[in-house]
């Protein structure tokens, strides 16, 4: 008897660890789609979701799109209401210092993979946190900021690494 609860004990340990796993892999390679960092021309429907997500209400629609929001899939969270900040495009060395986040310029620490994808230039960023001094980026635009992004802490770049 104590035989077989200790092997149902470690089976559901088993199950639980391999659920973190599977959920930690599935943030890590979301974590790296095409950043939203640009407000969309057209806006989405609320109909226009993947199956599977929740409509939302149309009043907390109106709302959002009325005080300058973007509906759009938070990252597994679904959809939801993606509000501007009051700072964005402000001059910043840390998240510290932004309502979201303080952004590393893309087009100097950004590059293409092989796929066409934009992903962080980690080679790139180690050059720039070499040298002296702190570097600059811009408050984010946006409370939410999902895909890759290199991000400023303290004057220095950082970023979600990939493991191939």
């Amino acid at each position: 008897m104590i035989l077989h609860k200790m092997v149902a004990d470690y089976s559901r340990a088993k199950y639980a660890m391999l659920i973190i796993v599977v959920v930690l892999f599935a943030s890590a390679i979301a974590a790296c789609q095409p950043n939203q960092i640009t407000p969309t021309e057209e806006l989405v429907e609320p109909t226009d979701f993947p199956a599977g997500f929740p409509t939302p209400d149309p009043e907390i629609y109106a709302a959002c799109l009325a005080d300058g929001g973007r509906w759009e899939v938070l990252g597994f969270s679904g959809p939801g209401c993606n509000l501007p900040t009051s700072d964005g495009g402000k001059a910043c060395e840390d998240s510290g210092d932004c309502e979201s986040g303080c952004l590393g310029d893309p087009d100097l620490v950004m590059r293409k993979d092989e796929y066409g994808q934009f992903i962080p230039d980690h080679g790139r960023m180690d050059e720039l946190n070499a040298e002296d001094g702190r570097h600059k980026g811009l408050c984010s635009p946006w409370i939410w900021n999902l895909g890759c992004q290199v991000w400023l802490e303290k004057g220095r770049y950082v970023a979600i690494k990939q493991r191939i």
